[in-house]
């Protein structure tokens, strides 16, 4: 068996294994979705605007040698590579402005996110520990599809189905 194979995660094997992943996919979902509401005080749209800020404060290209340890701690360095301000965030959220406004406006309240004097936002190291939850949360949901895929891919390539 060629283990690249089994290890790669691309949209064409997923939907070769569908059928186990789309029902694990929304249980899993579910329960995320159940832990950001209860984190977000009901109020999902607090959560978009928030990743939407975190995505330009901590891009993927950042954090890939960064361990969940390392993220969790608040000695980390973020570079805020792109500026994002409200009008932004309801551009890229579809969100009206004065909905964005009012919510960051909470956010602020909550600190979990500022301002600074030229409106620019970013996510607050507050923000990383209290919402921890979330991010737990988020993480298991990623492990549990992991798993999905690889018990199918597993089960594709295994000697009984290629002997079928």
């Amino acid at each position: 068996m060629d283990t690249h194979s089994v290890m790669s995660f691309h949209y064409q094997q997923v939907t070769t294994h569908f059928g186990h992943m789309f029902p694990a996919h929304v249980e899993e979902l579910c329960e995320l979705l159940i832990v950001l509401r209860k984190q977000f005080l009901g109020d999902l749209d607090l959560m978009l605007i928030l990743a939407i800020i975190g995505s330009r404060t901590l891009p993927a290209r950042q954090s890939t040698a960064m361990t969940y340890q390392e993220f969790m701690t608040n000695d980390k360095v973020v570079v805020q590579v792109q500026a994002i301000n409200i009008q932004s965030v309801a551009e890229c959220s579809g969100i009206a402005r004065e909905t964005v406004r009012r919510k960051i406006q909470k956010l602020e309240t909550l600190g979990l996110v500022m301002r600074d004097a030229q409106g620019m936002l970013s996510v607050t190291h507050k923000a990383t520990s209290e919402l921890s939850a979330a991010t737990e949360a988020s993480l298991q949901y990623l492990a549990a599809l992991g798993e999905t895929y690889l018990a199918a891919s597993r089960a594709a390539h295994s000697p009984s189905k290629l002997h079928e």
